[in-house]
């Protein structure tokens, strides 16, 4: 996934007068994506790599940009209206996850930590469009409806995961 992450950047960077790509900064934005990409090796490395490599949670955070990314490598986000709600679940409900999982904290915590990044990444896309003149945002209910999208996802993941944890039904590790 970091391999398509990558290759989506140097597309937007080598073709950023691509309709698909045009007026959305994806080449700038993915020269933070790709360090960002990186969070989860820097982390395990830090901690100094007694567990083993936590592979399902590290697709799960790849997962998030390769939608964005892919999303837009194939235009969705122009093509389809409602395309975006798909990738703001989708994150809201993986970065539950994932910091759950990273912080080793109770499944609310990662609720909490996704809602706050998910309102710092809409304040980045409304800021950035009214700064630089670009076009990721489409109005006020585009910003409240990819957020409605994004708490849905987190509480949505939040609960399957959580009940995974508990060994609930079909959702225990043990199945």
């Amino acid at each position: 996934m970091r391999l398509l992450i990558t290759g989506v950047v140097v597309d937007a960077l080598l073709n950023p007068n691509a309709a698909r790509y045009s007026g959305k900064a994806i080449g700038t934005r993915g020269l933070v994506l790709i360090p960002a990409s990186l969070l989860l090796p820097a982390i395990h490395r830090w901690r100094g790599r007694a567990a083993p490599y936590p592979f399902w949670t590290d697709n799960l955070y790849l997962s998030i940009f390769a939608l964005d990314m892919g999303g837009n490598l194939l235009d969705l986000y122009d093509r389809y209206f409602f395309f975006d709600l798909i990738p703001h679940s989708h994150g809201g409900g993986a970065i539950t996850i994932v910091a759950s999982e990273v912080l080793r904290a109770p499944v609310l915590i990662g609720v909490g930590v996704s809602q706050i990044v998910h309102i710092l990444l809409e304040a980045q896309e409304y800021y950035s469009d009214v700064l630089f003149d670009l076009r990721n945002v489409r109005g006020t209910w585009d910003t409240l409806n990819d957020l409605l999208a994004g708490v849905a996802g987190s509480l949505v993941y939040g609960a399957i995961y959580a009940a995974r944890r508990r060994g609930v039904g079909w959702l225990s590790r043990q199945s």
